[in-house]
């Protein structure tokens, strides 16, 4: 008797297993990353606004002078999340154009 089970074999795929697996799979990946990026964002933004409220409490200014600066800061702050939303939105466009141009120029689809 020998060490190895046939039940510890590897089990090969099954025929056509891998051809619809692998498209299923890159845009299974794509949507993760998407919303990833987008709970990042979420997760940034919450982060600053946290940030901000413990800047108040703790800062030695006038009521005014910090509601200046708090109107400031949240349009600087508003600025630059729509400026990274923006990019974000754009790379993701031409990722996706990229990925169809990939599917349209394969070989021996003329």
């Amino acid at each position: 008797m020998s060490d190895f089970d046939e039940e510890d074999a590897p089990v090969a795929p099954a025929d056509g297993d891998e051809d619809g697996e692998d498209d299923d799979q890159e845009e299974d990946d794509m949507e993760h990353d998407e919303h990833g990026v987008r709970t990042f964002v979420a997760g940034m933004a919450l982060g600053a606004l946290v940030g901000a409220g413990l800047a108040l409490l703790f800062a030695p200014q006038s009521g005014a002078d910090a509601r200046r600066y708090v109107s400031r800061k949240a349009k600087h702050m508003a600025r630059e999340a729509r400026d990274r939303y923006d990019d974000v939105k754009d790379k993701v466009r031409r990722a996706r154009q990229r990925h169809g141009e990939r599917g349209v120029d394969e070989p021996g689809e003329e």
